[in-house]
């Protein structure tokens, strides 16, 4: 089969939740045989080694487009109709390039990451009747309503309720043109099909590399916790402001040794108290993620904001480690306080679960047994890839009837 894939960021190095859901499609529709062609906006400067590397799995294209935020551009998107994420990934380069291509190669099936890059639907269906499907790797209206709820800066909280509004509208209009509409988890679809039962969807986890169930356990710190995530994206930083300003100083009574690693850009924007400087490590982003938290205890996810599926959620539980989250951050996976995780949505639960994990009151061996037996029976790529091949065949087998039919 012949895949389009079209994307508003590179995959590779696949260090963050978006990256790995991304790049994750991509190698293992590959590896099953599909040629596909990978087109990704890139900003700065071309980086020839993210091409070759992706040149092993895919045909990729690059395309120069800047899509960071600017003043100026979000006072004139209080204009439009389109909300503002979604404006700045708009590329008169991308729509020739989409219409020079479809006119001069054969295509199966159009795939779009991302509600952001929505709009080039209009133009596939202008050109060709062939399917198009839309990945949401988010909802994104969801993420905004969240984002406003959670906000208290006055003028910030006006805005993104105004945003909100719009997603409110734009979202269910664009994933209505799309011949499915793959969601990430069951509650984002649940949520999108209030707004327009006519959607057709269908719902795909995210995956990980099976590799990652044979982690090697090693001897962890004790009374370590750590945090993962750019802290770019604001709901993680926010989520991480609370955990240090609520939680951990309470922990840090009967624990005074406790020590958090925060991995991932964006460390700048955290501000820390004095009298934790010592307690929370800026380690900052790492390539090696996988050797960088080998003896680190217990991964904190402390989100209040957000949609889809955590991929870091994914692939702790594949290796064997320790979770403490909110039901937002664990939200579209199907496990279990207390049997695969643990859920605190509150100041107070949060600080007792982690200290019940430090006063050895929980069966670790079982909680790791339970997460990785049940990362190998829904979130493996080779099976999930084989979900993504069964839709787009029965997309393509549904055109080709319906064709035969008109002719």
């Amino acid at each position: 089969m012949k895949i389009l894939q079209i994307s508003p960021q590179i995959p590779y190095p696949a260090d963050n939740g978006g990256k790995i859901s991304i790049y994750g499609i991509t190698q293992s529709l590959s590896l099953l045989g599909h040629d596909i062609t990978l087109v990704c906006y890139y900003s700065g400067n071309f980086d020839k080694k993210k091409f070759d590397e992706l040149s092993k799995i895919c045909k990729p294209v690059f395309i120069l487009h800047d899509t960071s935020n600017n003043i100026l551009g979000s006072i004139k998107n209080l204009f439009s109709d389109v909300p503002y994420n979604i404006s700045k990934y708009y590329s008169k380069s991308l729509e020739n390039f989409v219409i020079d291509f479809l006119k001069e190669n054969e295509v199966d099936i159009v795939h779009i990451d991302h509600l952001h890059l929505s709009w080039v639907v209009d133009i596939v269906k202008s050109i060709k009747n062939i399917p198009v499907v839309l990945r949401e790797h988010n909802l994104e209206m969801q993420i905004m309503k969240r984002f406003y709820e959670n906000t208290r800066n006055p003028i910030l909280k006006l805005y993104s309720k105004i945003q909100y509004r719009k997603f409110l509208t734009y979202e269910p209009k664009q994933a209505i043109k799309f011949d499915k509409c793959i969601m990430i988890s069951p509650e984002d679809e649940k949520s999108l099909k209030k707004l327009n039962s006519l959607i057709k969807t269908t719902t795909i986890p995210v995956g990980v590399e099976e590799n990652i169930l044979n982690y090697p356990s090693t001897k962890q710190a004790p009374y370590s916790l750590f945090h993962l995530g750019s802290l770019k994206w604001e709901p993680n930083l926010q989520g991480l402001n609370w955990f240090i300003d609520d939680i951990l100083p309470n922990i840090l009574k009967f624990f005074p040794q406790t020590k958090l690693y925060i991995f991932g850009e964006g460390l700048n924007r955290l501000k820390v108290r004095k009298q934790f400087v010592h307690n929370v490590i800026k380690v900052g982003y790492v390539k090696d993620i996988w050797s960088a938290i080998k003896d680190k205890k217990l991964l904190i996810v402390p989100l209040r904001v957000g949609s889809g599926m955590r991929v870091k959620i994914i692939e702790m539980l594949a290796a064997g480690k320790l979770i403490v989250t909110t039901e937002i951050g664990k939200e579209g996976i199907d496990v279990l306080d207390g049997k695969h995780l643990f859920i605190a949505n509150d100041s107070n639960t949060f600080q007792k679960k982690i200290l019940d994990i430090f006063n050895d009151q929980v069966d670790e061996s079982e909680i790791v047994f339970n997460a990785k037996e049940y990362i190998r029976e829904n979130h493996l790529w080779s099976k999930i890839a084989k979900n993504f091949e069964n839709e787009y065949f029965k997309l393509c087998k549904s055109l080709i009837e319906y064709n035969g039919k008109n002719n």
